[in-house]
């Protein structure tokens, strides 16, 4: 019980230190709420981006082109089996009369010249993939299939694409990577300035026989907390500014493309909500605890300041 109460206490005390440099507390906040607001920001980049990837990708179909002898039963058959393969997402069948009229349509008034022209297309299944780096595998084991007349594949576009989806994933770790160490770095130097401004107050706790711990936890409790203060307001931001420019991204999509759709930010809000209170409390919490590292080397019982 005693620890127990030891512990609240400390607790407490990390909670008055917030109320009492409360300037010291609210630079704390924006400093740290700036980078995790830069890197929710940053991830809804890149959820976008990914989701207009994959959105590409699913147009990026293959044209399996049968025989002229696969017929009835034969074709059912053939679906069967390029619907069972392990990388095929999607398969559907285009009989040569509705290829035909398709094409016609596409042509618009150029079509004319093709009246009384006998079709000249095959029947052909459209196949789309599931994992895009597979796709040769994918190509090559359709080709292998009875009754495949040939295949066409944009295969210099699934390579680009699978080229392009990579170096956004490598981008983002790494764009990720730098803010979360930009947000230990900045949480550490400014309870390192707070510390300083009370070395006095942790002198005398020393020299009256406190713990390193005893002096350690309230900063920490104070990092902590302003991390998830900052984690919470971060989270409202990003929100705020993707919902005021959903509207306008959103309709520059749709003239590249009418699939082009916007992730809503609900689908993403819990997520970001414990990834900000995590990255918020953690480095709140390491950052306090190396700053005051560095102001706890004893000598004879009596905090010291470093000299160069």
């Amino acid at each position: 019980m005693r620890k127990r109460g030891r512990l609240g206490y400390l607790t407490k005390e990390g909670f008055r230190n917030i109320r009492v440099n409360h300037l010291m507390s609210i630079a704390s906040i924006a400093v740290l709420m700036s980078c995790l607001v830069m890197m929710g920001a940053a991830f809804m980049v890149i959820v976008n981006v990914n989701n207009v990837m994959t959105e590409i990708e699913s147009q990026n179909v293959v044209m399996v082109y049968l025989k002229d002898e696969i017929q009835g039963e034969g074709i059912t058959q053939m679906k069967e089996k390029i619907t069972l393969m392990q990388n095929v997402k999607k398969c559907e069948y285009v009989d040569k009369e509705t290829a035909f009229k398709q094409q016609l349509e596409e042509l618009g008034t150029d079509a004319t010249y093709f009246e009384g022209v006998d079709n000249p297309l095959p029947d052909l299944f459209k196949v789309s993939v599931s994992d895009m780096t597979k796709f040769d595998s994918t190509v090559s084991e359709l080709q292998k299939l009875d009754g495949v007349d040939s295949v066409r594949d944009n295969r210099d576009i699934a390579q680009t694409l699978v080229r392009i989806r990579r170096t956004i994933f490598y981008v983002s770790i790494g764009v990720i990577a730098v803010l979360l160490l930009i947000s230990l770095f900045i949480i550490a130097n400014t309870v390192r300035i707070t510390m300083y401004s009370r070395r006095l107050e942790i002198n005398i706790m020393k020299s009256v026989g406190a713990t390193n711990w005893f002096i350690r936890w309230p900063f920490m409790v104070e990092g902590m907390v302003l991390g998830a203060i900052s984690g919470v307001l971060s989270l409202a931001i990003v929100w705020g500014v993707y919902r005021a420019l959903q509207s306008t991204v959103s309709s520059m999509l749709t003239m590249v493309s009418r699939g082009f759709t916007v992730v809503p930010f609900t689908d993403y809000v819990i997520y970001l909500l414990v990834a900000f209170l995590a990255i918020g409390i953690i480095s709140g919490g390491i950052g306090s605890l190396i700053s005051i590292q560095k102001y706890l080397k004893e000598r004879g019982g009596v905090v010291y300041e470093e000299t160069e």
